[in-house]
Order: structure tokens, then C-alpha cells, then sequence
């Protein structure tokens, strides 16, 4: 299906008249080339004519039919990627009411059978906006609370150890701050290339999103981008800014899952990329009394994997934990033994491995270089380091000539 000016009018007549869905918004800088939406249309086609010729099969024959229509429907993201416009095509998708349901349903199953990743979901969550909102479950989850909190007093006791070093300069080495990724270049016009003007662009995306939507592929197609770790961040992303699905539905599958275990230990250990909106979260918590200094008071302990019984474990150890540890409550003659001014201070932690991939996450945005020999933070509760990393971090960043990190 070649797209001329007569294809052109033909689709955008069909799309007034059919499109259920609200019309797709094209930015300014969209460009798509006539040939990559040419194929785009082609694929729609193939597939379409193998959904008709299924009817008339059986056997080995809808065996081999099914497997091309998969392989089509493979060609069909790449053809959209190629073209530029799968961004669209996904919101168009996520917002049409028609299939609203059936992609909540198809997205529920992916996330408690664990084919999406916590990666993934985390990204999805975070680029559509709706972290603080996860945040803010997660701390009036009495299963969650404790995990939660522990990977938060994990990453900024990270932080200021980080910090510490730059402005002590207690590094044997000083490394330039990491380099910044290169920002993607804005589509340049290809000269010799037959670009789609915006109005026949929105037209023509219309026409794909009715013809997907039509075509009985959904499931098979969201399915096939579900499980794939990068192309499903952008599918979540889109269906949850439209409402496809609803953070609070996402939260409870995730749980059910064990797949939200996941997503905390994976924020623990790529703080670097959240600190700004952990930070943002935790003062207003306190301001707001969602959180209290007793709460956030002590080291962080281990997150495991199995978040959801965190609390049970720890009121089982909690007996345990105050014959054993040396800092707990003394026996009430000890403070006789010693004259009042002397007191012990407490170890310094050991970092632990995920302690390490913390702070290399740090280390990977801000800059810097990993000591072995960290210096132990001046105060081990979460209130005091956040205090702590801010005032570091103000004394210290115009001698290392950092740039201010804004988190949205």
C-alpha cells in the first residue's frame, strides 16, 4: 500500500469516521518519511490477510500461518520504531476506550506472571510521573514500610559517604565527574526523503491505531512488547499517563507478585538515578508527620529480597538483636564502670556488596571515584544525613565545579 495524495484523503476520510479514540497529538519536531510509514501500512496488510486466510486452514497449514503472523507482527515494532512514530501509536492504543479494557487485563497478567521486569516498571513508573504516588503507598504499607525506608537510609548513607570523600579529600585519585550522556540529536530532515506533513501524519497514525485495534492482534502485540525489557518501558509509560491501567492496580499486582520486592531492590541499588525524588519525598514526610524521626532512626538494615514479611523477621529478631548487639541498651550498672565523659563510639559499618552498588550508582551520575576506606557518616539516622548531604553538598560543590542536578 503505497501512501499517494488519493491514500492520503482515503485514510483520513475513514479515520473521521471511524476513530473512537481522541486524535493523536504530533509535536512540531515529528518527522516520519513516507517510505517508513509505507511499510508500516504494508505489514497492517499481511497481517490482516493472514488473520482471513486462518479461517480456511487446519493443522500444519495453521501452524505455519500462525508462526508467519508472529513474525509479522515482530516486523510490525520494528516498523514502527523505524518510523518514528511508536510513541504515538502507543498512546493512541493506551486511550482508545475500545480496547481499554482488554490491554488493563493483558498488562495485569504480565506483571503478576513476572514477565515484565522491575526495571522496566520502575522506568515506566518514573517517566509517567506517578514515583511519588508509589512512595507514598509503600510508607503506609505495613508490610513495605520497614523495606522501604531501610533502602532510603541505604541510598544517603551512600550519598554522604560519596560526599564526604569529594570534600574531605580523602581520595587517593580524583576523577572527573562522569561524563553526562550525549543528549539524542533532534531528527534532521533527510533532503532526498519524502516526509509526511504533520495534518496527514495525525491522519495516517489514527488510521494505524483503528486498523491495530480492529485486526484482533492486541493481545499478541502488547504481549510481544510486554516482554521485551526496553520497548515494554515505553508501553507502560504510555498506558499508565492515559489511564490503562491505575498506579494503585499496578502497586497490588506488583505485590502479589513479588515483583515490587524486586523494583525496591533495584531503587536500592540505582539510587543514583532517584536520590533527588527519595529526598523530595522523605521531607515532606516528615513535615507532614507520615513519617517520624523514630522511624527513620538507626543504620540501615539488609532489604531482602521477601520485602512483604520484613516486619514479621524483624519482631522475631528483635529479642535476639538486643542480647547480641553491642550498641543496644547496657546493663543499668555499666555507665558506673566508665567515667561519665567516655563513650564508645560506634563502628563504622562495613559496606556491604549492595552498599557498593549503590554507591557506584551514585558514582555513575554524579561523578567521583570508589573508595574502599569510606569515612563512616557523621550520624547513622536517616534525618541527620539527609541534613548532612545537603549542607556537604552546598560547601562543596563549587570547589569540585559540579552542575546542579535537577529532579522533576
Amino acid at each position: 500500500m503505497k501512501l499517494a495524495n488519493t491514500t492520503l484523503l482515503a485514510l483520513a476520510a475513514t479515520t473521521a469516521l471511524v476513530s473512537a479514540a481522541p486524535a493523536p497529538i504530533i509535536s512540531e519536531q515529528s518527522l516520519a518519511k513516507r517510505a517508513d510509514v509505507n511499510e508500516v501500512l504494508e505489514i497492517l496488510k499481511e497481517i490482516k490477510s493472514l488473520k482471513q486466510k486462518r479461517d480456511l486452514v487446519d493443522g500444519d497449514e495453521l501452524a505455519a500461518l500462525d508462526k508467519r503472523a508472529d513474525s509479522a507482527i515482530g516486523s510490525l515494532i520494528s516498523a514502527l520504531l523505524n518510523s518514528g512514530i511508536i510513541g504515538e501509536v502507543w498512546d493512541g492504543l493506551t486511550s482508545n476506550p475500545q480496547i481499554a479494557s482488554s490491554i488493563g487485563a493483558i498488562i495485569k497478567s504480565a506483571i503478576q506472571t513476572a514477565v515484565v521486569q522491575a526495571p522496566a516498571l520502575l522506568s515506566a513508573i518514573w517517566n509517567s510521573g506517578l514515583i511519588s504516588n508509589v512512595f507514598n503507598t509503600l510508607i503506609n504499607d505495613s508490610d513495605l514500610k520497614t523495606a522501604f525506608i531501610n533502602v532510603a537510609k541505604s541510598i544517603f548513607s551512600s550519598a554522604v559517604d560519596l560526599i564526604t570523600n569529594w570534600g574531605s579529600g580523602t581520595k587517593t585519585t580524583a576523577a572527573a565527574p562522569a561524563a553526562a550522556p550525549t543528549p539524542t540529536p533532534a531528527a534532521k530532515r533527510d533532503l532526498d526523503a519524502d516526509y509526511l506533513d504533520k495534518r496527514d501524519l495525525a491522519s495516517i497514525i489514527s488510521y494505524i491505531v483503528q486498523e491495530i485495534s480492529n485486526s484482533g492482534i492486541v493481545s499478541d502485540l502488547v504481549n510481544k512488547v510486554l516482554a521485551n525489557p526496553q520497548q515494554s518501558i515505553a508501553f507502560l509509560t504510555s498506558a499508565l499517563k492515559n489511564g490503562a491501567v491505575l498506579i494503585g492496580d499496578v502497586y497490588s499486582w506488583a505485590k502479589s507478585s513479588g515483583l515490587l520486592n524486586e523494583l525496591l531492590t533495584y531503587l536500592e541499588n540505582n539510587g543514583g538515578t532517584y536520590i533527588g525524588a527519595i529526598a523530595k519525598f522523605f521531607a515532606g514526610a516528615l513535615a507532614s508527620g507520615d513519617v517520624s524521626p523514630s522511624d527513620l532512626a538507626g543504620s540501615p538494615t539488609s532489604t531482602t529480597t521477601t520485602a512483604t514479611t520484613a516486619p514479621v523477621a524483624a519482631a522475631a529478631a528483635a529479642p535476639k538483636a538486643a542480647t547480641t548487639a553491642a550498641p543496644a541498651a547496657a546493663p543499668a550498672a555499666a555507665p558506673a564502670a566508665k567515667a561519665p565523659t567516655t563513650t564508645t563510639a560506634p563502628a563504622a559499618p562495613v559496606p556491604s556488596a549492595g552498599n557498593d552498588a549503590v554507591l557506584q550508582s551514585l558514582i555513575n551520575v554524579y561523578g567521583g571515584t570508589p573508595n574502599t576506606q569510606v569515612a563512616a557518616p557523621a550520624a547513622t539516622d536517616l534525618t541527620s544525613g539527609l541534613n548532612q548531604l545537603v549542607g556537604a553538598a552546598n560547601q562543596i560543590s563549587g570547589n569540585l565545579g559540579l552542575k546542579k542536578r535537577r529532579v522533576y
